[in-house]
């Protein structure tokens, strides 16, 4: 997979600057065309709603987030280099919706790149990584709140599982990996390992073969495997990390899994994810 068609979710507020200059620096590595999206949300009146609803106030809402939305584009668009090729699209959504349709439209991209939103879980990040990580098929890069500055892609951090996401994540995240000058593959000891292989020689071994030297670190077993990995990621100085994504969809809504959940929640480094 070669990452030549970028999307990133714009962030309009005071720190969405962090996520538009990690989006135009891995365009630039790439020299992929960058496209932004900008959020509209129309607000539906409940059913249960008494009286005249305040239309106008709506209206004024939704031309206010265009006009915000277009400024932070402007800011991005100022910021890329004049080779790379940017555009901004607009997503009209009813309340509720605007994840979905966000995934919708990062299946048409090789990669989403999200904020991880601030401490406060629910925002428009958080949505947003869901609608791109469990919709669209396509990978997304989770750019946490703390982070500043470009994308660093020297380190690579892998956190192998042996199961269907992480290997999905290793795929897409190739031509990262190829980029690294170090890339560290990191397990975590299960309750019954295996005897007959070392846990994670298959994966280096492939990796390998694509030209990308890979060592193993077998780590003890956790109850907390999120937490886990966001500490060998600290204690190794890793970049970034590429890890599968799990959660499951209860009545439309997306819920992330444990070990995802934990990452998103606390995450310290920028998350490669596949589901």
């Amino acid at each position: 997979m070669s990452m030549k068609d970028l999307l990133v979710h714009l962030d309009v507020s005071a720190k969405g600057s962090n996520v538009a200059d990690f989006a135009v620096s891995l365009a630039t590595e790439f020299g992929a065309h960058l496209t932004a999206a900008g959020l509209v949300v129309e607000i539906v009146p409940p059913a249960s709603f008494m009286g005249e609803f305040p239309y106008d106030l709506m209206v004024e809402a939704a031309e206010q987030a265009r006009a915000a939305a277009e400024t932070a584009f402007l800011r991005l668009q100022q910021a890329a280099p004049a080779s790379i090729g940017t555009e901004l699209v607009m997503i009209d959504a009813v309340s509720g919706q605007a994840r979905e349709e966000f995934g919708r439209l990062a299946r048409h991209f090789d990669l989403a790149i999200v904020g991880q939103g601030g401490p406060e879980m629910g925002s428009d990040d958080e949505l947003m990584a869901q609608g791109a990580l469990f919709r669209s098929g396509r990978p997304v890069f989770v750019v946490p709140y703390i982070h500043q500055g470009p994308a660093k892609l020297g380190k690579a951090m892998v956190a192998w599982d042996g199961g269907l996401a992480a290997a999905r994540a290793v795929a897409d995240a190739l031509p990262l990996l190829k980029r690294a000058g170090r890339v560290e593959v990191v397990r975590i000891a299960g309750k019954n390992p295996p005897n007959d292989e070392l846990p994670g020689f298959n994966i280096a071994r492939h990796l390998a073969r694509h030209g990308v030297s890979a060592t193993l670190k077998q780590r003890p077993g956790a109850d907390d495997i999120g937490a886990a990995l966001l500490s060998h990621a600290a204690d190794s100085g890793a970049d970034y990390m590429v890890m599968g994504g799990y959660g499951h969809s209860r009545f439309r809504e997306f819920i992330f899994g444990g070990t995802t959940k934990t990452m998103f929640e606390s995450l310290t480094i920028p998350a490669f994810m596949a589901h």
